[in-house]
């Protein structure tokens, strides 16, 4: 979810939520309208959107309104990121090396150059990923 199409109480319903507050409660837009003090449309509009990203699980009854549950998140993911970060540090010495080695400025700044650009993508969507 990027900034521009999110909510207007997008931002602070996240921020709450992954703060580990509400981890074991049943969440409602009404509930959170009234402890963040956020309108309660922009709470239903965040809480479906977080919904659809996967923080929060739905759940629905005929006779009552939706309510929430937050989801955990999976314990391999630091794992995950540290070994990618690993992989791109590695990556991106290989890249160096290997012009410094071949004995020619060109080599050495291409690779200096792709390694870097390998580092800030990796930089920009780990902060992307994260809003």
């Amino acid at each position: 979810m990027d900034r521009a199409t999110a909510p207007p109480g997008y931002g602070r319903v996240r921020t709450f939520l992954e703060s580990g507050q509400a981890d074991d409660r049943r969440l409602t837009a009404e509930w959170l309208a009234g402890r963040l003090g956020v309108p309660l449309t922009d709470c239903a509009g965040a809480l479906d959107c977080l919904a659809a990203d996967g923080l929060v699980r739905r759940h629905k009854r005929a006779d009552a309104p939706p309510w929430f549950d937050v989801v955990p998140p999976p314990t391999y993911v630091g794992l995950r990121r540290v070994a990618l970060g690993l992989l791109v540090l590695l990556c991106s010495v290989a890249v160096v090396v290997t012009g410094a080695m071949l004995q020619h400025v060109f080599f050495f700044a291409l690779g200096l150059g792709l390694g870097l650009m390998i580092a800030f993508a990796w930089l920009d969507w780990e902060l992307r990923s994260r809003l």
